[in-house]
């Protein structure tokens, strides 16, 4: 049975573009998604963020972390079993610098015209993500995924914002 596992994602403004990854890794290897990981036994949120932001990117320095809400992300298969469940911390940071090759992957600037060119190169719940919490919320979120992976990748099932739970 899967577990459900904690993970903190940022939205990372560097240089007036925002820094990705481009995972090297299963699950999800070859696409590009948000600096982040899993949190880790004793860590609160921002703690784990901020440390996830310094080892993938190498940065000295992260700015300005701002907590922006809550994803409950479930993974299924083409059978509809579920695979893995992630309850996603998503905040938005800055970043001054950052190390170009990781051993998770590579990382790279994006402008919002390139993320939205390539957007089929980024995983796609993170993309969801990223276009949703970009902007300043007033109050954090609970925003409900669900992710079908199957033989020809991962692809999109639903993207739920609070007021739209009950779909």
């Amino acid at each position: 049975m899967p577990k459900i596992v904690p993970i903190v994602i940022t939205i990372l403004a560097c240089k007036n573009r925002y820094l990705f990854i481009q995972r090297k890794n299963p699950p999800y290897e070859g696409l590009w998604s948000m600096v982040g990981g899993k949190i880790n036994i004793g860590e609160h949120i921002t703690e784990a963020a901020i440390r996830e932001i310094m080892e993938e990117t190498s940065a000295h320095r992260v700015d300005d972390y701002v907590y922006r809400g809550l994803v409950s992300e479930r993974l299924v298969d083409a059978d509809g079993i579920l695979l893995s469940q992630f309850l996603i911390f998503v905040g938005h940071a800055i970043v001054t610098e950052y190390t170009q090759n990781h051993r998770e992957g590579n990382l790279a600037l994006f402008s919002l015209d390139e993320i939205h060119e390539k957007k089929d190169q980024f995983l796609p719940s993170d993309y969801e993500m990223f276009q949703r919490f970009l902007n300043t919320i007033e109050k954090p979120l609970i925003h409900e995924v669900e992710l079908l992976y199957d033989d020809k990748g991962y692809h999109l099932v639903y993207y739920r914002e609070p007021n739209n739970a009950s779909q």
